[in-house]
């Protein structure tokens, strides 16, 4: 299988990469920040082998032994977490107790749980007394151990070694993560430890590319309303033309590129630029420019760059405002080549509603298509009915609220409550602005 990239190691990420990948969303009261910087994060070396390009490896944890608790790792970055969860967090059960007496909860986490590793409790009494933890969360909590240290043991990372461009003759199916995978070759991906790895990181890309392909999962009897026909018709029509100018040249002296808006761009504006590549081979003979538009879209500490080409086809592109401050840097808008994406927004969260106000007042006026994600239901639901409240009459639904098939596979925990967990991209919607004014007479 060809790659378009060198294997990655864990725990051998270049400098520039290292920084933390957050994904910023709401919780309860306050935001929190999801870190994808285990993927490629640094650890001293504990053991070394040769890997298969001869050069030595920094072995940590070996396969067979992933599980540790946070306190004892051989890993220093996992220690530094559990430190934290216990200066930060709070015991699940005190908290329980406190609400019903009306005091605030005092007590640190300083018990880990024997069973997942994770500092959870105050004491062993209140562990044994959270059935909840036991029945609902630690078998969640001991996957995501095993998992972190997976990814900083220090072995070759195999499954990060990615297919190339797809041979015209296979089509690619894009109904679930498996049969996306199986027919795109990734033949690296060999266990669910590994898919939950992949799928954290290429949630973003190819989230994008099911919406846009002609073999989308999303169709009129799957969520997609006639007005969303409407929108993904035109899209595609584009695509299509892009097809044609390979054997035309008047065409192909005439095509606009697709344009992909992705707006609050947090960690997705962090990863890898060659990771999107995976979006461009789900639309091979389509330029694509992708535009990260928001305060947090800077690809890397050292990276001053506004402008990224990754291949002949794809761009990528940064702008650190908001949409509605920088809307004329992309204008005019066309429903034909332009499309909108945001990243689990927080819409309806009462500290960021405001803030998204004056962007969805500019995206309903571009009539193009916006689709939008929830890392759970009620994150999700949450967003849909702000926008339901503030913009119902001045916008049309193209995706009715639903599970996205291409969500990460991997849950994230808060730091301050390991209760509170998200899926990246959990669930999927998408709206435009109305085509036509329309007055009801009584």
């Amino acid at each position: 299988m060809s790659a378009n990239r060198g294997i990655l190691t864990a725990g051998r990420w270049p400098a520039h990469r290292m920084r933390t990948l957050a994904v910023q969303t709401t919780f309860g009261s306050g935001r929190r920040a999801i870190s994808l910087k285990s993927l490629f994060t640094p650890s001293p070396p504990s053991d070394m082998v040769h890997g298969s390009s001869g050069k030595k490896q920094r072995i940590l944890v070996q396969p067979h032994d992933l599980f540790h608790p946070l306190s004892k790792s051989p890993v220093k970055e996992m220690r530094e977490k559990g430190a934290l969860i216990q200066q930060h967090g709070c015991c699940t059960t005190c908290v329980t107790e406190t609400t019903a007496m009306g005091k605030p909860a005092t007590r640190e986490p300083t018990f880990e749980c024997p069973d997942c590793g994770y500092p959870t409790h105050c004491s062993s009494s209140h562990w044994k007394q959270d059935t909840t933890h036991h029945d609902e969360l630690c078998g969640h909590l001991r996957e995501a151990n095993e998992d972190e240290h997976d990814l900083r043991s220090g072995r070759t990372l195999r499954e990060f070694e990615f297919p190339s461009a797809q041979l015209p003759e296979i089509v690619v199916n894009l109904s679930s993560w498996d049969s996306f995978l199986y027919t795109r070759s990734f033949t690296n991906i060999n266990s669910n430890r590994a898919m939950r790895h992949v799928s954290k990181v290429l949630t973003y890309p190819v989230t994008i590319g099911s919406v846009l392909h002609q073999f989308s999962p999303f169709v009129l009897s799957s969520g997609l309303t006639p007005e969303g026909l409407k929108s993904m018709t035109a899209l595609r029509t584009t695509i299509k033309e892009h097809d044609l100018a390979r054997s035309e040249k008047e065409l192909a002296m005439q095509q606009m590129p697709l344009r992909v808006f992705v707006l609050g761009a947090r960690a997705e504006a962090m990863l890898p630029p060659h990771l999107y590549l995976q979006l461009a081979y789900l639309l091979p003979n389509s330029p694509v420019h992708v535009y990260f538009v928001g305060p947090e879209c800077i690809p890397a500490a050292d990276e001053a760059r506004s402008t990224i080409v990754v291949s002949s086809r794809l761009v990528l592109k940064y702008h650190k405002s908001y949409f509605h401050d920088a809307i004329w840097n992309f204008a005019p808008f066309d429903p034909y080549t332009d499309v909108f994406f945001m990243f689990s927004p927080g819409i309806g969260h009462p500290r960021a509603r405001p803030g998204w106000q004056p962007t969805v007042e500019k995206l309903l006026e571009t009539k193009c298509a916006v689709f939008a994600t929830g890392f759970h239901e009620r994150d999700m639901q949450s967003d849909v009915r702000a926008l339901r409240e503030d913009f119902g009459d001045k916008m049309d639904w193209l995706l009715e609220p639903r599970e996205n098939p291409f969500s990460s596979l991997k849950r994230d925990f808060g730091i301050r409550n390991l209760r509170e967990w998200a899926i990246s991209n959990w669930g999927i919607y998408g709206f435009r602005g109305k085509r036509y004014e329309v007055q009801r007479q009584e």
